[in-house]
This record gives C-alpha cells, sequence and structure tokens, in this order.
C-alpha cells in the first residue's frame, strides 16, 4: 500500500532479531521496520514551534485493515496513526467515500500486539487523493473491548 520501496542490507543476526519481532508483534517485516523508522524519525526530529491541535494526541503505527464504506464493499487499507479520537487510513484511490454528514465507514485491524481485532465505525472528516487516498476520520462507534484495547495501546 505504501508508494514507496527502501531496500538495504543489513546483518543476519539483525534481520533475525526483526523477524522476531515480526512473529511476536503478529505483524509483517515492512510493518516492524516501518514502524521502527517511524519511531527513530519521531525521536529524533526537531520540535515543532506549532501546538498540536487535535483534542488526543496521535500514535504512529503501519496496520493493514479491512474497509467497508457505504457501498457495503469491503477493501483493503492501512491504518497510518491513531488516537482515542480519530485514526488516518490509507486506501486504494477506487474506494468511493466523501465526507458527509452521516456517511460511515467500518473498519477492522488489529493493533500490534493485541489478541482480537479491533472493530470501529468512523465518519469521513477529510479526504486527500494522490497515489493513494488517504482519510482523517472520527471515531463514532467502537465495541466496549475495541475502545479498551485502544486505550491500552495509546497509554503506553
Amino acid at each position: 500500500m505504501r508508494d514507496t520501496v527502501i531496500c538495504f542490507r543489513t546483518s543476519e543476526h539483525l534481520r533475525k532479531a526483526l523477524e522476531a519481532v515480526s512473529t511476536t508483534d503478529k505483524r509483517s517485516l515492512s510493518s516492524v521496520i516501518e514502524n521502527a523508522l517511524y519511531d527513530f524519525v519521531r525521536k529524533n526530529a526537531p520540535a515543532r514551534v506549532e501546538q498540536e491541535k487535535r483534542r488526543y494526541p496521535r500514535k504512529k503505527l503501519s496496520v493493514p485493515a479491512l474497509v467497508t464504506g457505504a457501498d457495503g464493499i469491503v477493501h483493503a487499507g492501512m491504518v497510518n496513526d491513531i488516537s482515542l479520537g480519530g485514526l488516518n487510513l490509507s486506501v486504494p484511490n477506487d474506494f468511493c467515500q466523501e465526507p458527509e454528514g452521516e456517511s460511515k465507514v467500518s473498519l477492522v485491524f488489529a493493533l500490534p500486539q493485541s489478541e482480537r481485532p479491533l472493530t470501529v465505525q468512523c465518519t469521513p472528516k477529510h479526504i486527500r487523493s494522490d497515489s493513494l487516498t488517504n482519510m482523517g476520520m472520527s471515531l463514532v462507534d467502537t465495541d466496549f473491548h475495541s475502545y479498551q484495547t485502544l486505550q491500552n495501546y495509546l497509554v503506553v
């Protein structure tokens, strides 16, 4: 789902360590590497002057999701970041969804180290399209288990 491919050489020891994390977290090796790079960049980036405008801070991640729009068709997507109030989602450009008053999108995805997948209902707030469609979404409904799992993941 990403639009840039990066290849690099590494030691056998590092490759095995990354594969072990991938197995433990139940994520792809690419997702593990991407999350590690996001963490590194976030920790080493210069401090921002502007204040965060969101009510809940978002946490970067990269996990696959099943996305169902108003048309009922299931698409593959990628959750790019998440908070208690919303998330950012990448979907193929053929995913037909416009930000509307009561329009809802259903997502099913698993957080790293989560035992069960989460199911959430979201409302699109903004949509940007280039090689993929990126949607800023507000969480509007979820079951207790999903919300509790999300809350525990974000607090850590």
